[in-house]
């Protein structure tokens, strides 16, 4: 007997059987599943002549205590007779019940990090009265989300900035979140505290709330940072105002340095990259500062602009010209600020245009050369 034969005659068995006329085909991977949108993806089979007006209801089950932490219904959906495959579209809006502890109450938040009994029954709506047609049992493990991960400063690190960037990495799935933010936080490290510790007690130095990309630049109007301290930093990632996952806690000090010691701009041999993003370089100056640009658009012209960053208004500063000749791929130039009128501590941001309207970027702090 064929394969689609066989399936025929099953099919014409469970018709005649009378109770099972609804099969449930669940598409869950075993893992993997994070939001409570990615449980409404199966398929079901109504093998009668009947179209029903259903709901499809799902509930998880703790699998280490058998405990329900979590209940939801659809809305009324009609089956006619054959295959529909059900989207978390036909389904909204869905009514949760939370049973268990900590779990995320809103309709598109997360589920709970655990192994979960997870069952799908299919309800028949008749006026008030319901009908249970089928249901379908399958364990799911709901794994957590990766947190921010921490990039510059590094753990234990010791700066050379005073005013340092800091910058990391997004929580994962990244495409799960809809409206990603950052919560940045900097505390003082007390003598015979962690870093963990001084994030829970301490005030911060500083905080930010609400940054929309995955860094932050210590502002110029706020206080140097002390090379007789440590630091703590953190960062918290946040989607639609409900904390998804906190980063490490890593410390840092602020190495005290001089010229001769601290990779600069203007050091012989070292060149800074300019970037898309205005914060994706910084470097120090006193006095020269040596770029790196790389010409994919084959520009024979690009325009140059400085900008003092370090007040509210930007400040342009003139330069001996603003147009620059460049060659195709790598070109290494270097600007002589000397004679600028730049101000020592100030943070300046250089700034190219190429003919196809890019604009790349190179950000330092000025300080006066020995």
């Amino acid at each position: 007997m064929s394969k689609r034969a066989f399936l025929l005659l099953l099919m014409a068995g469970l018709v005649t059987a009378g109770p099972a006329q609804v099969l449930i085909n669940l598409q869950l991977p075993p893992s993997g599943v994070t939001i409570k949108s990615q449980l409404w993806n199966f398929s079901l089979v109504n093998t009668s002549t009947t179209t029903y007006d259903i709901q499809v209801e799902v509930t998880l089950t703790d699998m280490s205590n058998n405990q329900r932490v979590l209940a939801g219904t659809s809305k009324l959906i009609q089956l006619p007779r054959g295959a529909r495959v059900i989207k978390p579209s036909d389904v909204l809006p869905v009514t949760y019940n939370v049973t268990g502890p900590g779990v995320d109450a809103s309709p598109d938040g997360f589920l709970p990090v655990g192994h979960f009994m997870t069952c799908f029954s299919v309800l028949r709506i008749n006026s008030d009265l319901s009908e249970r047609l089928a249901e379908e049992c399958e364990s799911i493990e709901v794994e957590p989300i990766s947190p921010p991960i921490l990039v510059n400063p590094s753990d234990s690190d010791q700066v050379e900035l005073s005013h340092p960037l800091f910058t990391w990495i997004p929580p994962t799935p990244f495409t799960l979140f809809t409206n990603l933010r950052y919560n940045w936080t900097l505390v003082e490290v007390a003598d015979l505290q962690t870093g963990a510790t001084a994030i829970q007690q301490n005030v911060p130095l500083l905080s930010q709330s609400s940054l929309g990309i995955t860094s932050f630049q210590y502002p110029l109007s706020s206080p140097a940072l002390d090379t007789g301290k440590v630091y703590a930093w953190q960062v918290t990632a946040v989607n639609n105002n409900s904390v998804i996952a906190q980063s490490e806690v890593w410390t840092f000090r602020l190495r005290k340095l001089g010229v001769d010691t601290v990779t600069t701009a203007n050091k012989e041999g070292f060149y800074a990259r300019l970037k898309r993003e205005e914060n994706a370089s910084f470097v120090l100056s006193y006095g020269k500062i040596n770029f790196e640009y790389f010409n994919e658009s084959n520009s024979a012209l690009v325009q140059l602009r400085l900008l003092d960053i370090s007040k509210p208004v930007r400040r342009t500063i003139a330069l001996d010209s603003a147009s620059y000749s460049v060659k195709p791929g790598q070109n290494l130039r270097q600007l002589d600020l000397t004679d600028k009128g730049l101000t020592a501590g100030h943070v300046y941001l250089l700034e190219l245009t190429n003919r196809a309207g890019e604009r790349w970027y190179l950000k330092f702090e000025f300080r006066k050369p020995d």
